[in-house]
């Protein structure tokens, strides 16, 4: 069965936990990226790494952490962002389109209906869209504020069937792996509860803007629009294709019976 998939790349698995973007741990997402395509599948990548990527290109500047430094970061990362992308679909023949986002684009009613025919026309051209959010000139008021939340919103907009949420963690556990090395993995998540959003509270990454509490928020949005829902390691050799072909990778979230109305 041919599927629509939303593929989510937090910045910790682009940059392997270094600051700048890893283009092995790229190129390695790209080729599973074309193999999906390659068996007919619809696949959307959400891109973070932006403002890491300007951080890099710019050489590391010292500038006042405000958002107008992190607005300028981005502006010239996400240029280097796409050129990297590009580039590496490119080896495995697949072409790809930019497309930015800020909330009013999910929120405003028209502008919905714009993106969304935007994805759409590319889907059917076999292009492979890359989003990520517009943080160059997004304001506070229109910021989504993560890419976790971005990416349920997109898999909502495309309607997709899966969103896999990768990361530098194997999935969703107990308790926080890093510090608890009892943590165990939970397999499936079929009721999201507030002893769940506790655990999740405690987990964060390095270099991006989400933690496991994002991803939490992210997938309980996604089921609710009938989308199913896998967080897992990006390091995990082939993921995306195990996830994709059923295997039991990382956390899944199922569905919920109900579908948005788009």
């Amino acid at each position: 069965m041919h599927k629509r998939i939303v593929i989510k790349l937090g910045t910790s698995v682009l940059t392997g936990g270094s600051r700048q973007l890893d283009q092995s741990r790229m190129v390695e997402i790209a080729r599973q990226c074309a193999a999906l395509y390659a068996q007919g599948h619809d696949v959307v990548v959400c891109t973070s790494g932006a403002v890491a990527a300007g951080r890099a290109h710019l050489n590391f500047p010292n500038l006042p952490p405000t958002i107008i430094s992190k607005q300028l970061f981005a502006a010239v990362g996400q240029l280097q962002l796409m050129r990297v992308w590009e580039r590496l679909f490119d080896i495995y023949g697949v072409r790809v389109g930019q497309i930015l986002l800020t909330r009013n684009d999910v929120e405003n009613r028209q502008r919905y209906i714009n993106a969304r025919d935007t994805f759409t026309a590319l889907l059917e051209q076999r292009i492979v869209p890359i989003v990520n959010e517009n943080d160059a000139v997004a304001t506070e008021e229109i910021r989504v504020g993560d890419n976790d939340n971005l990416s349920a919103l997109v898999a909502t907009l495309v309607s997709a069937d899966l969103l896999i949420l990768l990361t530098d963690q194997p999935g969703l556990f107990t308790a926080d792996p890093r510090s608890n090395p009892g943590a165990q993995l939970i397999p499936e998540v079929r009721r999201i509860d507030g002893t769940l959003k506790s655990l999740a509270s405690g987990s964060v990454t390095g270099l991006g803007t989400g933690g496991m509490a994002t991803k939490l928020q992210a997938a309980n949005t996604a089921r609710h629009a009938g989308v199913d829902v896998v967080i897992a390691a990006g390091s995990e050799l082939d993921v995306m294709l195990r996830v994709v072909g059923g295997e039991s990778v990382g956390t899944r979230f199922p569905a919920l019976d109900t579908r948005l109305e788009s």
